[in-house]
């Protein structure tokens, strides 16, 4: 997906270059229309730095027959049910100091979880001007971040939907977001129209792994 100097996230949301490999065996994706990108932005000035998970994981649960393990792009990490790949969640990372908040929001130790709330803020509202922009019938709704442990860093999950007037989904996005002080860490999946990466073939397979990928964010080595 594209990434926005505000905004360099996802949204999911993804998400780290303009065309990335999905998984094993698949060809580079062209880069999707900016209104169907998790991140929810068209700018490319900033550039976030693709992190592999295969050097980060912990304990990695799942539901029965399900298998979760790093793509051969090892940005991704895999999640497949009786052998097929349903869905991906995608991780990257970039330097604290290139995030520009409108707020004006700066790191300050101890003040982390408060430096991310003002970037999961600017993140939605980049995100409903995007899904606003594609069709303004969508409707946004936004879920509050809440607190959460990446690993050792404080971090905040963070959500949100888009729908149809009839109520139909056009977008679930999920995100986790973290830092260490140098960098602002991101993990994003969801059901994203025109999205082959970051996301899941649909709503029912990522409700029946988010509380599995709540774990597996909270046990990751970082």
């Amino acid at each position: 997906m594209s990434i926005s100097r505000r905004l360099p996230a996802l949204a999911g949301i993804g998400l780290v270059s303009n065309v990335l490999i999905a998984c094993a065996g698949v060809l580079p994706m062209a880069p999707q229309p900016a209104p169907l990108s998790e991140t929810g932005a068209v700018v490319t000035e900033l550039a976030a730095t693709a992190t592999g998970w295969a050097d980060i994981l912990g304990p990695v649960p799942a539901p029965d027959n399900w298998q979760v393990e790093p793509c051969v792009n090892e940005v991704l990490l895999c999640v497949e049910a009786n052998g097929e790949l349903i869905g991906t969640v995608e991780r990257f990372s970039y330097p604290v100091g290139e995030v520009a908040l409108p707020t004006g929001e700066t790191l300050t130790a101890g003040a982390e979880r408060e430096f991310l709330r003002a970037w999961v803020a600017d993140h939605y509202g980049s995100i409903e001007r995007d899904r606003k922009t594609a069709d303004p019938a969508l409707t946004f709704t936004s879920e509050p971040p809440q607190a959460i442990d990446v690993g050792s860093l404080p971090g905040l999950r963070y959500g949100y939907t888009v729908t149809h007037p009839n109520g139909a989904l056009f977008d679930r996005g999920i995100g986790y977001v973290a830092t260490d002080g140098n960098q602002v860490h991101v993990f994003v999946t969801g059901v994203i129209s025109g999205d082959p990466t970051g996301s899941f073939s649909d709503q029912a397979a990522v409700e029946a792994f988010e509380p599995h990928l709540n774990t597996i964010i909270q046990g990751l080595r970082l």
